[in-house]
This record gives structure tokens, C-alpha cells and sequence, in this order.
């Protein structure tokens, strides 16, 4: 039941090779998509995405009565047939950096799977078979480009086009007034025929921001984007926009989550700290905040007789020193250590973050043969979390 046609969009938008720009973003306004084939008699060679109509289009302001939609189509279509399965349709769209699948029967055109139906798979699929922990803050992109509501339409599709980014924070006299995207280019702007170049964002109609907090679950941001039906979702920090979480970031993220079979690669010991900062149990905490200052660490394994006993850290001292309004020259280390949680080197980075979760940790001890090796911080996980998501090879905004 994993197979793709399942999942796709039977019905096929097209136009034909000689429709303009106009004729193609109307259509797509009509039908409320974000793609259109082009091509006529089931002859389709090529796709607009409003990502083309943004990059290869707008940004060079060029004319939409004049200029033929097959001439920004950016690739031809790649195609897989509908018997295959959606993880293996996944890795065809990462390859090759697309957010969309031509699907065919017998060489025959039926369908086009789109990112947005990855995530939707992926999300009912995993929360269906396990709990989802992941939070929004190790996967959104940051920070986030916004631009001036007095600014034209033009200048936001070439700055869109440059960082090539899906959408722009619109300001106005330095608050947001809300959000830009390709879609808003596709069906506000190209097809209701306004010129690109006189066009203030300000008299466009701008999409109502809509934001979630930082520490709450990709779950429940997805829950939230499909609830109000977008594709961008701004993630906040106390009151301040700090990231951007896309529907591509949600197929990306339960790709990974779903399909990934633990390997070396993603093993604790490739990213934990090796060189251990440890410190007596009768030091003061006065003089292990200084260790950590000077080492720029944020922890410190506890030791009693060059056993360690115990772990400190930067959230201890700020919780239990000045929450409690102890002396900290004179309390030692000691009578603020806790039990270090720990995990060992072969399990995954995955497991690390469900680790942390459970005990609600941002350092875990990494074991060896029941003998600590290393530490694993919430940074370190913060930086493989970007590095695999957020990579080259990822599927483009």
C-alpha cells in the first residue's frame, strides 16, 4: 500500500507549448496548484513550478503576455512509474534537487507527486506507528530574510531568487506585517496581471503570519500548516521570528526519521566531545564556572577518587545556585551534581535526541564498556540535525 499511486494527484493541469506566462499562472490560480504541465495531447515534456515563475521569470522582469512558459520551465519532467514506492520516489526528488514527480502507467502520464504529498505521507505514516519527539528548533532554516512593504513586487522575487528562499517577511516601519511567497508571486501578482516593477508588496495582499514556538514538535507544526492550509510556517522565540519551517523541511525530516536504518555514519562516537573536562567533587562552584569560562565548555564531569561520580552544568549552576540563591564560593560541586545520563557510543544521534527528551537532559555521557568516553551536547546535536537536513543535497526551497 506504499506504492505511489496512492498518493499522487490524478488530475493532470496542463498548457500547451505556446501559452504565455499569463494563460499558465491563471491556471494555476484557477485550480489552486503549484505546478502545471506543458505539453498537449498527454504529450507533457515539461513543468512550471511557481518556483520557476519566480526565479527564471520575475526576478528578470520579464513580460508575462510575451514570454512562452516552456521557455522558464527550468527541467524536464522526471518521471517514475506509479508501481514504485514513495520512499524510492523520495530519493528521486533529493537527487535530483525537485519538488515534483511526473508519475506514469504503461509509459503513460497519470499523475504528479508533489513535496507536499511526501509530507503528508510521511507525517500519517510515522505518527501512526510512534511517538514523535523531534523539536521545531533543531530543523527550521534561520534566520529569515524579510523585506520593506514599500519595496516592489520585483525586488522581492530578486531577492527570493538570490537566497533562493520560498518566502520573505514583510515589514512594515520594522514590524511584520506578514508573509511573501512564490505562491502569492503565482496567483496575486502574475495572474491577476500586475507589473512586477511598480508593484508595491504593501497594496498585494499579504498572507497572515502564522507562527509556532520554537520548542514545541514538528508534529504539531505540521498539524498546524495543514490546518491552515500553507506552506510556510514562522517559528518564534518569546516574540521574536527566528526561523522558517517549509513543507519540504517536513518531507526531508520524516524521510529520514522513517526510512533510516542506523549506520556508522550517524553513530554517537563520530560527534561526541572526547577530551572529558572533569573536576574534583570538592571543587567549588565558583572555581568549575571559571574551568568551563576558560575551556568554553558547558559541563564538567564530577570525580571522587578519579572515578566519575557525577556531571555539572551551565543549567545546574544557573538553576540551583542563583534560583536558590547559594553561595558560590562557598557550595561545592558536589552538592549540585546530578547522576549523568548516558548512552552508548554505537547508538544513533537519533537516539540521543529521544534520550534527551525523556530525561530531559542537554548533555548525555557517552559509554564505552560500561566507561565514559565522551559527551554528546544539545549542540552537538543541533549541528548534525543541520547538517543532514539542511545540506546541498536537500530539496530546494
Amino acid at each position: 500500500m506504499d506504492e505511489i499511486r496512492y498518493f499522487m494527484e490524478e488530475s493532470l493541469v496542463s498548457v500547451d507549448f505556446k501559452s504565455s506566462v499569463k494563460e499558465a499562472a491563471q491556471k494555476m490560480r484557477q485550480h489552486s496548484i503549484s505546478s502545471i504541465l506543458i505539453g498537449e495531447n498527454e504529450n507533457y515534456t515539461k513543468l512550471l513550478t511557481d518556483t520557476d515563475l519566480v526565479r527564471n521569470f520575475a526576478a528578470k522582469d520579464l513580460s508575462p503576455d510575451q514570454t512562452p512558459a516552456s521557455l522558464i520551465a527550468n527541467n524536464p519532467i522526471v518521471k517514475l512509474d506509479a508501481s514504485r514506492q514513495m520512499e524510492e520516489a523520495y530519493e528521486h526528488m533529493r537527487k535530483n534537487n525537485i519538488r515534483h514527480l511526473g508519475i506514469t502507467d504503461n509509459d503513460k502520464m497519470v499523475g504528479i507527486l508533489s513535496i507536499k504529498d511526501f509530507a503528508n505521507y510521511y507525517h500519517n505514516k510515522f505518527c501512526q506507528e510512534t511517538g514523535e519527539k523531534g523539536e521545531i528548533q533543531y530543523f527550521m532554516k534561520g534566520p529569515v530574510l524579510g523585506i520593506d512593504a514599500g519595496s516592489t513586487v520585483l525586488d522581492a522575487a530578486k531577492k527570493m531568487s538570490q537566497h533562493k528562499v520560498g518566502c520573505l517577511l514583510v515589514l512594515e516601519a520594522g514590524k511584520i506585517k506578514g508573509l511573501f511567497s512564490e505562491s502569492a508571486l503565482t496567483m496575486d501578482v502574475i495572474a491577476a496581471r500586475r507589473p512586477l516593477s511598480t508593484t508595491i508588496l504593501s497594496t498585494v495582499l499579504i498572507r497572515q503570519l502564522i507562527t509556532m514556538d520554537c520548542n514545541q514538535t514538528m508534529s504539531d507544526a505540521y498539524q498546524k500548516m495543514r490546518e491552515n492550509n500553507i506552506r510556510h510556517l514562522s517559528i518564534s522565540r518569546g516574540n521574536k521570528i527566528v526561523g522558517m519551517l517549509s513543507i519540504k523541511d517536513f518531507a526531508n525530516y520524516y524521510s529520514f526519521k522513517f526510512c533510516q536504518y542506523t549506520n556508522k555514519e550517524d553513530q554517537v562516537s563520530n560527534y561526541m566531545q572526547e577530551n572529558l573536562g572533569t573536576i574534583p567533587d570538592s571543587t567549588s562552584v565558583q572555581k568549575a564556572a571559571q574551568n568551563m569560562k576558560e575551556n568554553k565548555i558547558g559541563s564538567l564531569l564530577v570525580t571522587h577518587n578519579d572515578e566519575i561520580v557525577g556531571i555539572v552544568t551551565e543549567e545546574i549552576f544557573t538553576r540551583k545556585v542563583l534560583g536558590d540563591n547559594l553561595n558560590p564560593q562557598t557550595t561545592l560541586v558536589s552538592e549540585l551534581m546530578e547522576k549523568p545520563t548516558t548512552i552508548k557510543t554505537d547508538q544513533s544521534m537519533d537516539s540521543a535526541l529521544t534520550c534527551m527528551h525523556e530525561n530531559d537532559s542537554r548533555y548525555l555521557a557517552v559509554t564505552e564498556v560500561n566507561k565514559i568516553k565522551g559527551i554528546i551536547s544539545l549542540k552537538d546535536l543541533t549541528v548534525y540535525y543541520k547538517n543532514k537536513f539542511l545540506t546541498a543535497q536537500d530539496i530546494d526551497e
